[in-house]
């Protein structure tokens, strides 16, 4: 795997351009001009690291103007946003692309209707059956036909 690069595609290994890159990095899915195949967008761990560098730098270079040198100035702005633009630049090489990984689940065949006697069941009371909301008719047995109110005006 590839961390650091310009990304190709995992299917016709073709360089994807870095002004396509750049929009990768907000998108999920790569779809190839060439070959068609699609395929995921991920960002590097690399990628944490030179944030953190170049907030470091940047910090540093403040700090080193306020306390060290005791001149803060327009051109040391410039000199703190250097960094970051140095982590955008390398931030473009910390995409990659991976093939998608499709799991399959198999579906449960359908199971057969229960078979219904036309003799009700007779059974013998259960702890269930103690309840009193159990058998107002708020709540419905499992092989009740669910029961609809039109309650058109």
């Amino acid at each position: 795997m590839q961390y650091f690069g310009i990304p190709t595609c995992p299917y016709c290994k073709k360089h994807v351009n870095l002004v396509r890159t750049w929009r990768l990095k907000r998108e999920g899915e790569y779809k190839c001009p060439r070959c068609g195949g699609i395929s995921n967008i991920y960002l590097s761990p690399l990628v944490y690291v030179f944030a953190v560098l170049a907030i470091c730098a940047g910090v540093c270079i403040y700090f080193f103007h306020k306390f060290v040198l005791d001149d803060i100035e327009l051109f040391t702005c410039l000199q703190i946003f250097i960094p970051f633009a140095i982590f955008f630049f390398l931030s473009l090489f910390t995409v990659y692309l991976k093939r998608p990984v499709i799991r399959r689940v198999q579906r449960e065949a359908p199971r057969p209707a229960p078979q219904r006697s036309a003799e009700p069941e007779r059974r013998a009371p259960s702890r269930d059956d103690t309840f009193t909301e159990m058998n107002t008719g708020r709540y419905r047995e499992n092989n009740e036909p669910e029961r609809r109110v039109d309650r058109r005006v």
